[in-house]
Formats: C-alpha cells, sequence, structure tokens
C-alpha cells in the first residue's frame, strides 16, 4: 500500500480579484454603445479584465443580450410596448 498518494486538491494559482464599480460598468457600456458589435473578448482586452467579468458587467449589470450580433438592452422602453399593442390589435390572426 502506497501512503505518498494525496487525494487532497493541490493548491492552486488564483486569478486577482477584480472589483466591478460603477466606473468599470461605464466604460463597459460605453465601449458597446461606441460599437454595438464588440466581442466580450475586445472588451476584456481593452480594460484588462477576464472575459468572465466582463460577461457578467454585460448582461447582469447593463442587462444587455445579443440580438442579431449586436448588444441591445433586454427590456421595451413604454413607447415600444404600446408599439408592439398596437401592432398586435391590427394583425389579423388565423385560428
Amino acid at each position: 500500500m502506497r501512503r505518498d498518494v494525496t487525494v487532497k486538491d493541490l493548491p492552486r494559482p488564483e486569478q486577482a480579484h477584480v472589483v466591478i464599480n460603477s466606473a468599470m460598468i461605464s466604460a463597459v457600456d460605453e465601449l458597446i454603445r461606441q460599437n454595438r458589435r464588440i466581442t466580450t473578448r475586445e472588451i476584456a482586452v481593452e480594460l484588462s479584465i477576464s472575459k468572465g467579468t466582463a460577461h457578467h458587467i454585460i448582461h447582469k449589470k447593463l442587462g444587455y443580450g445579443k440580438v442579431c450580433a449586436q448588444s441591445v438592452p433586454k427590456h421595451l422602453s413604454e413607447n415600444q410596448k404600446t408599439a408592439r399593442i398596437g401592432v398586435c390589435l391590427t394583425q389579423e390572426f388565423l385560428h
């Protein structure tokens, strides 16, 4: 029986902890507004943050999602909601 084998996790190098602050969120938002086709990787390189942090800011903090390869807000404004209801009411549906 070998006694030199361990089943414990070995120490792993930790990535530096990045604090997400309002300045970082504003910087990501500005990059997206300048170029709606910018990728998460390009944002991460530009701001020297990880792709995961960039993704978290884009989707969780700013509430953006991809639509036709462009970042857009996920929520409709009141005017957009009213316009959608108007279009739906004028459509003839086949039953």
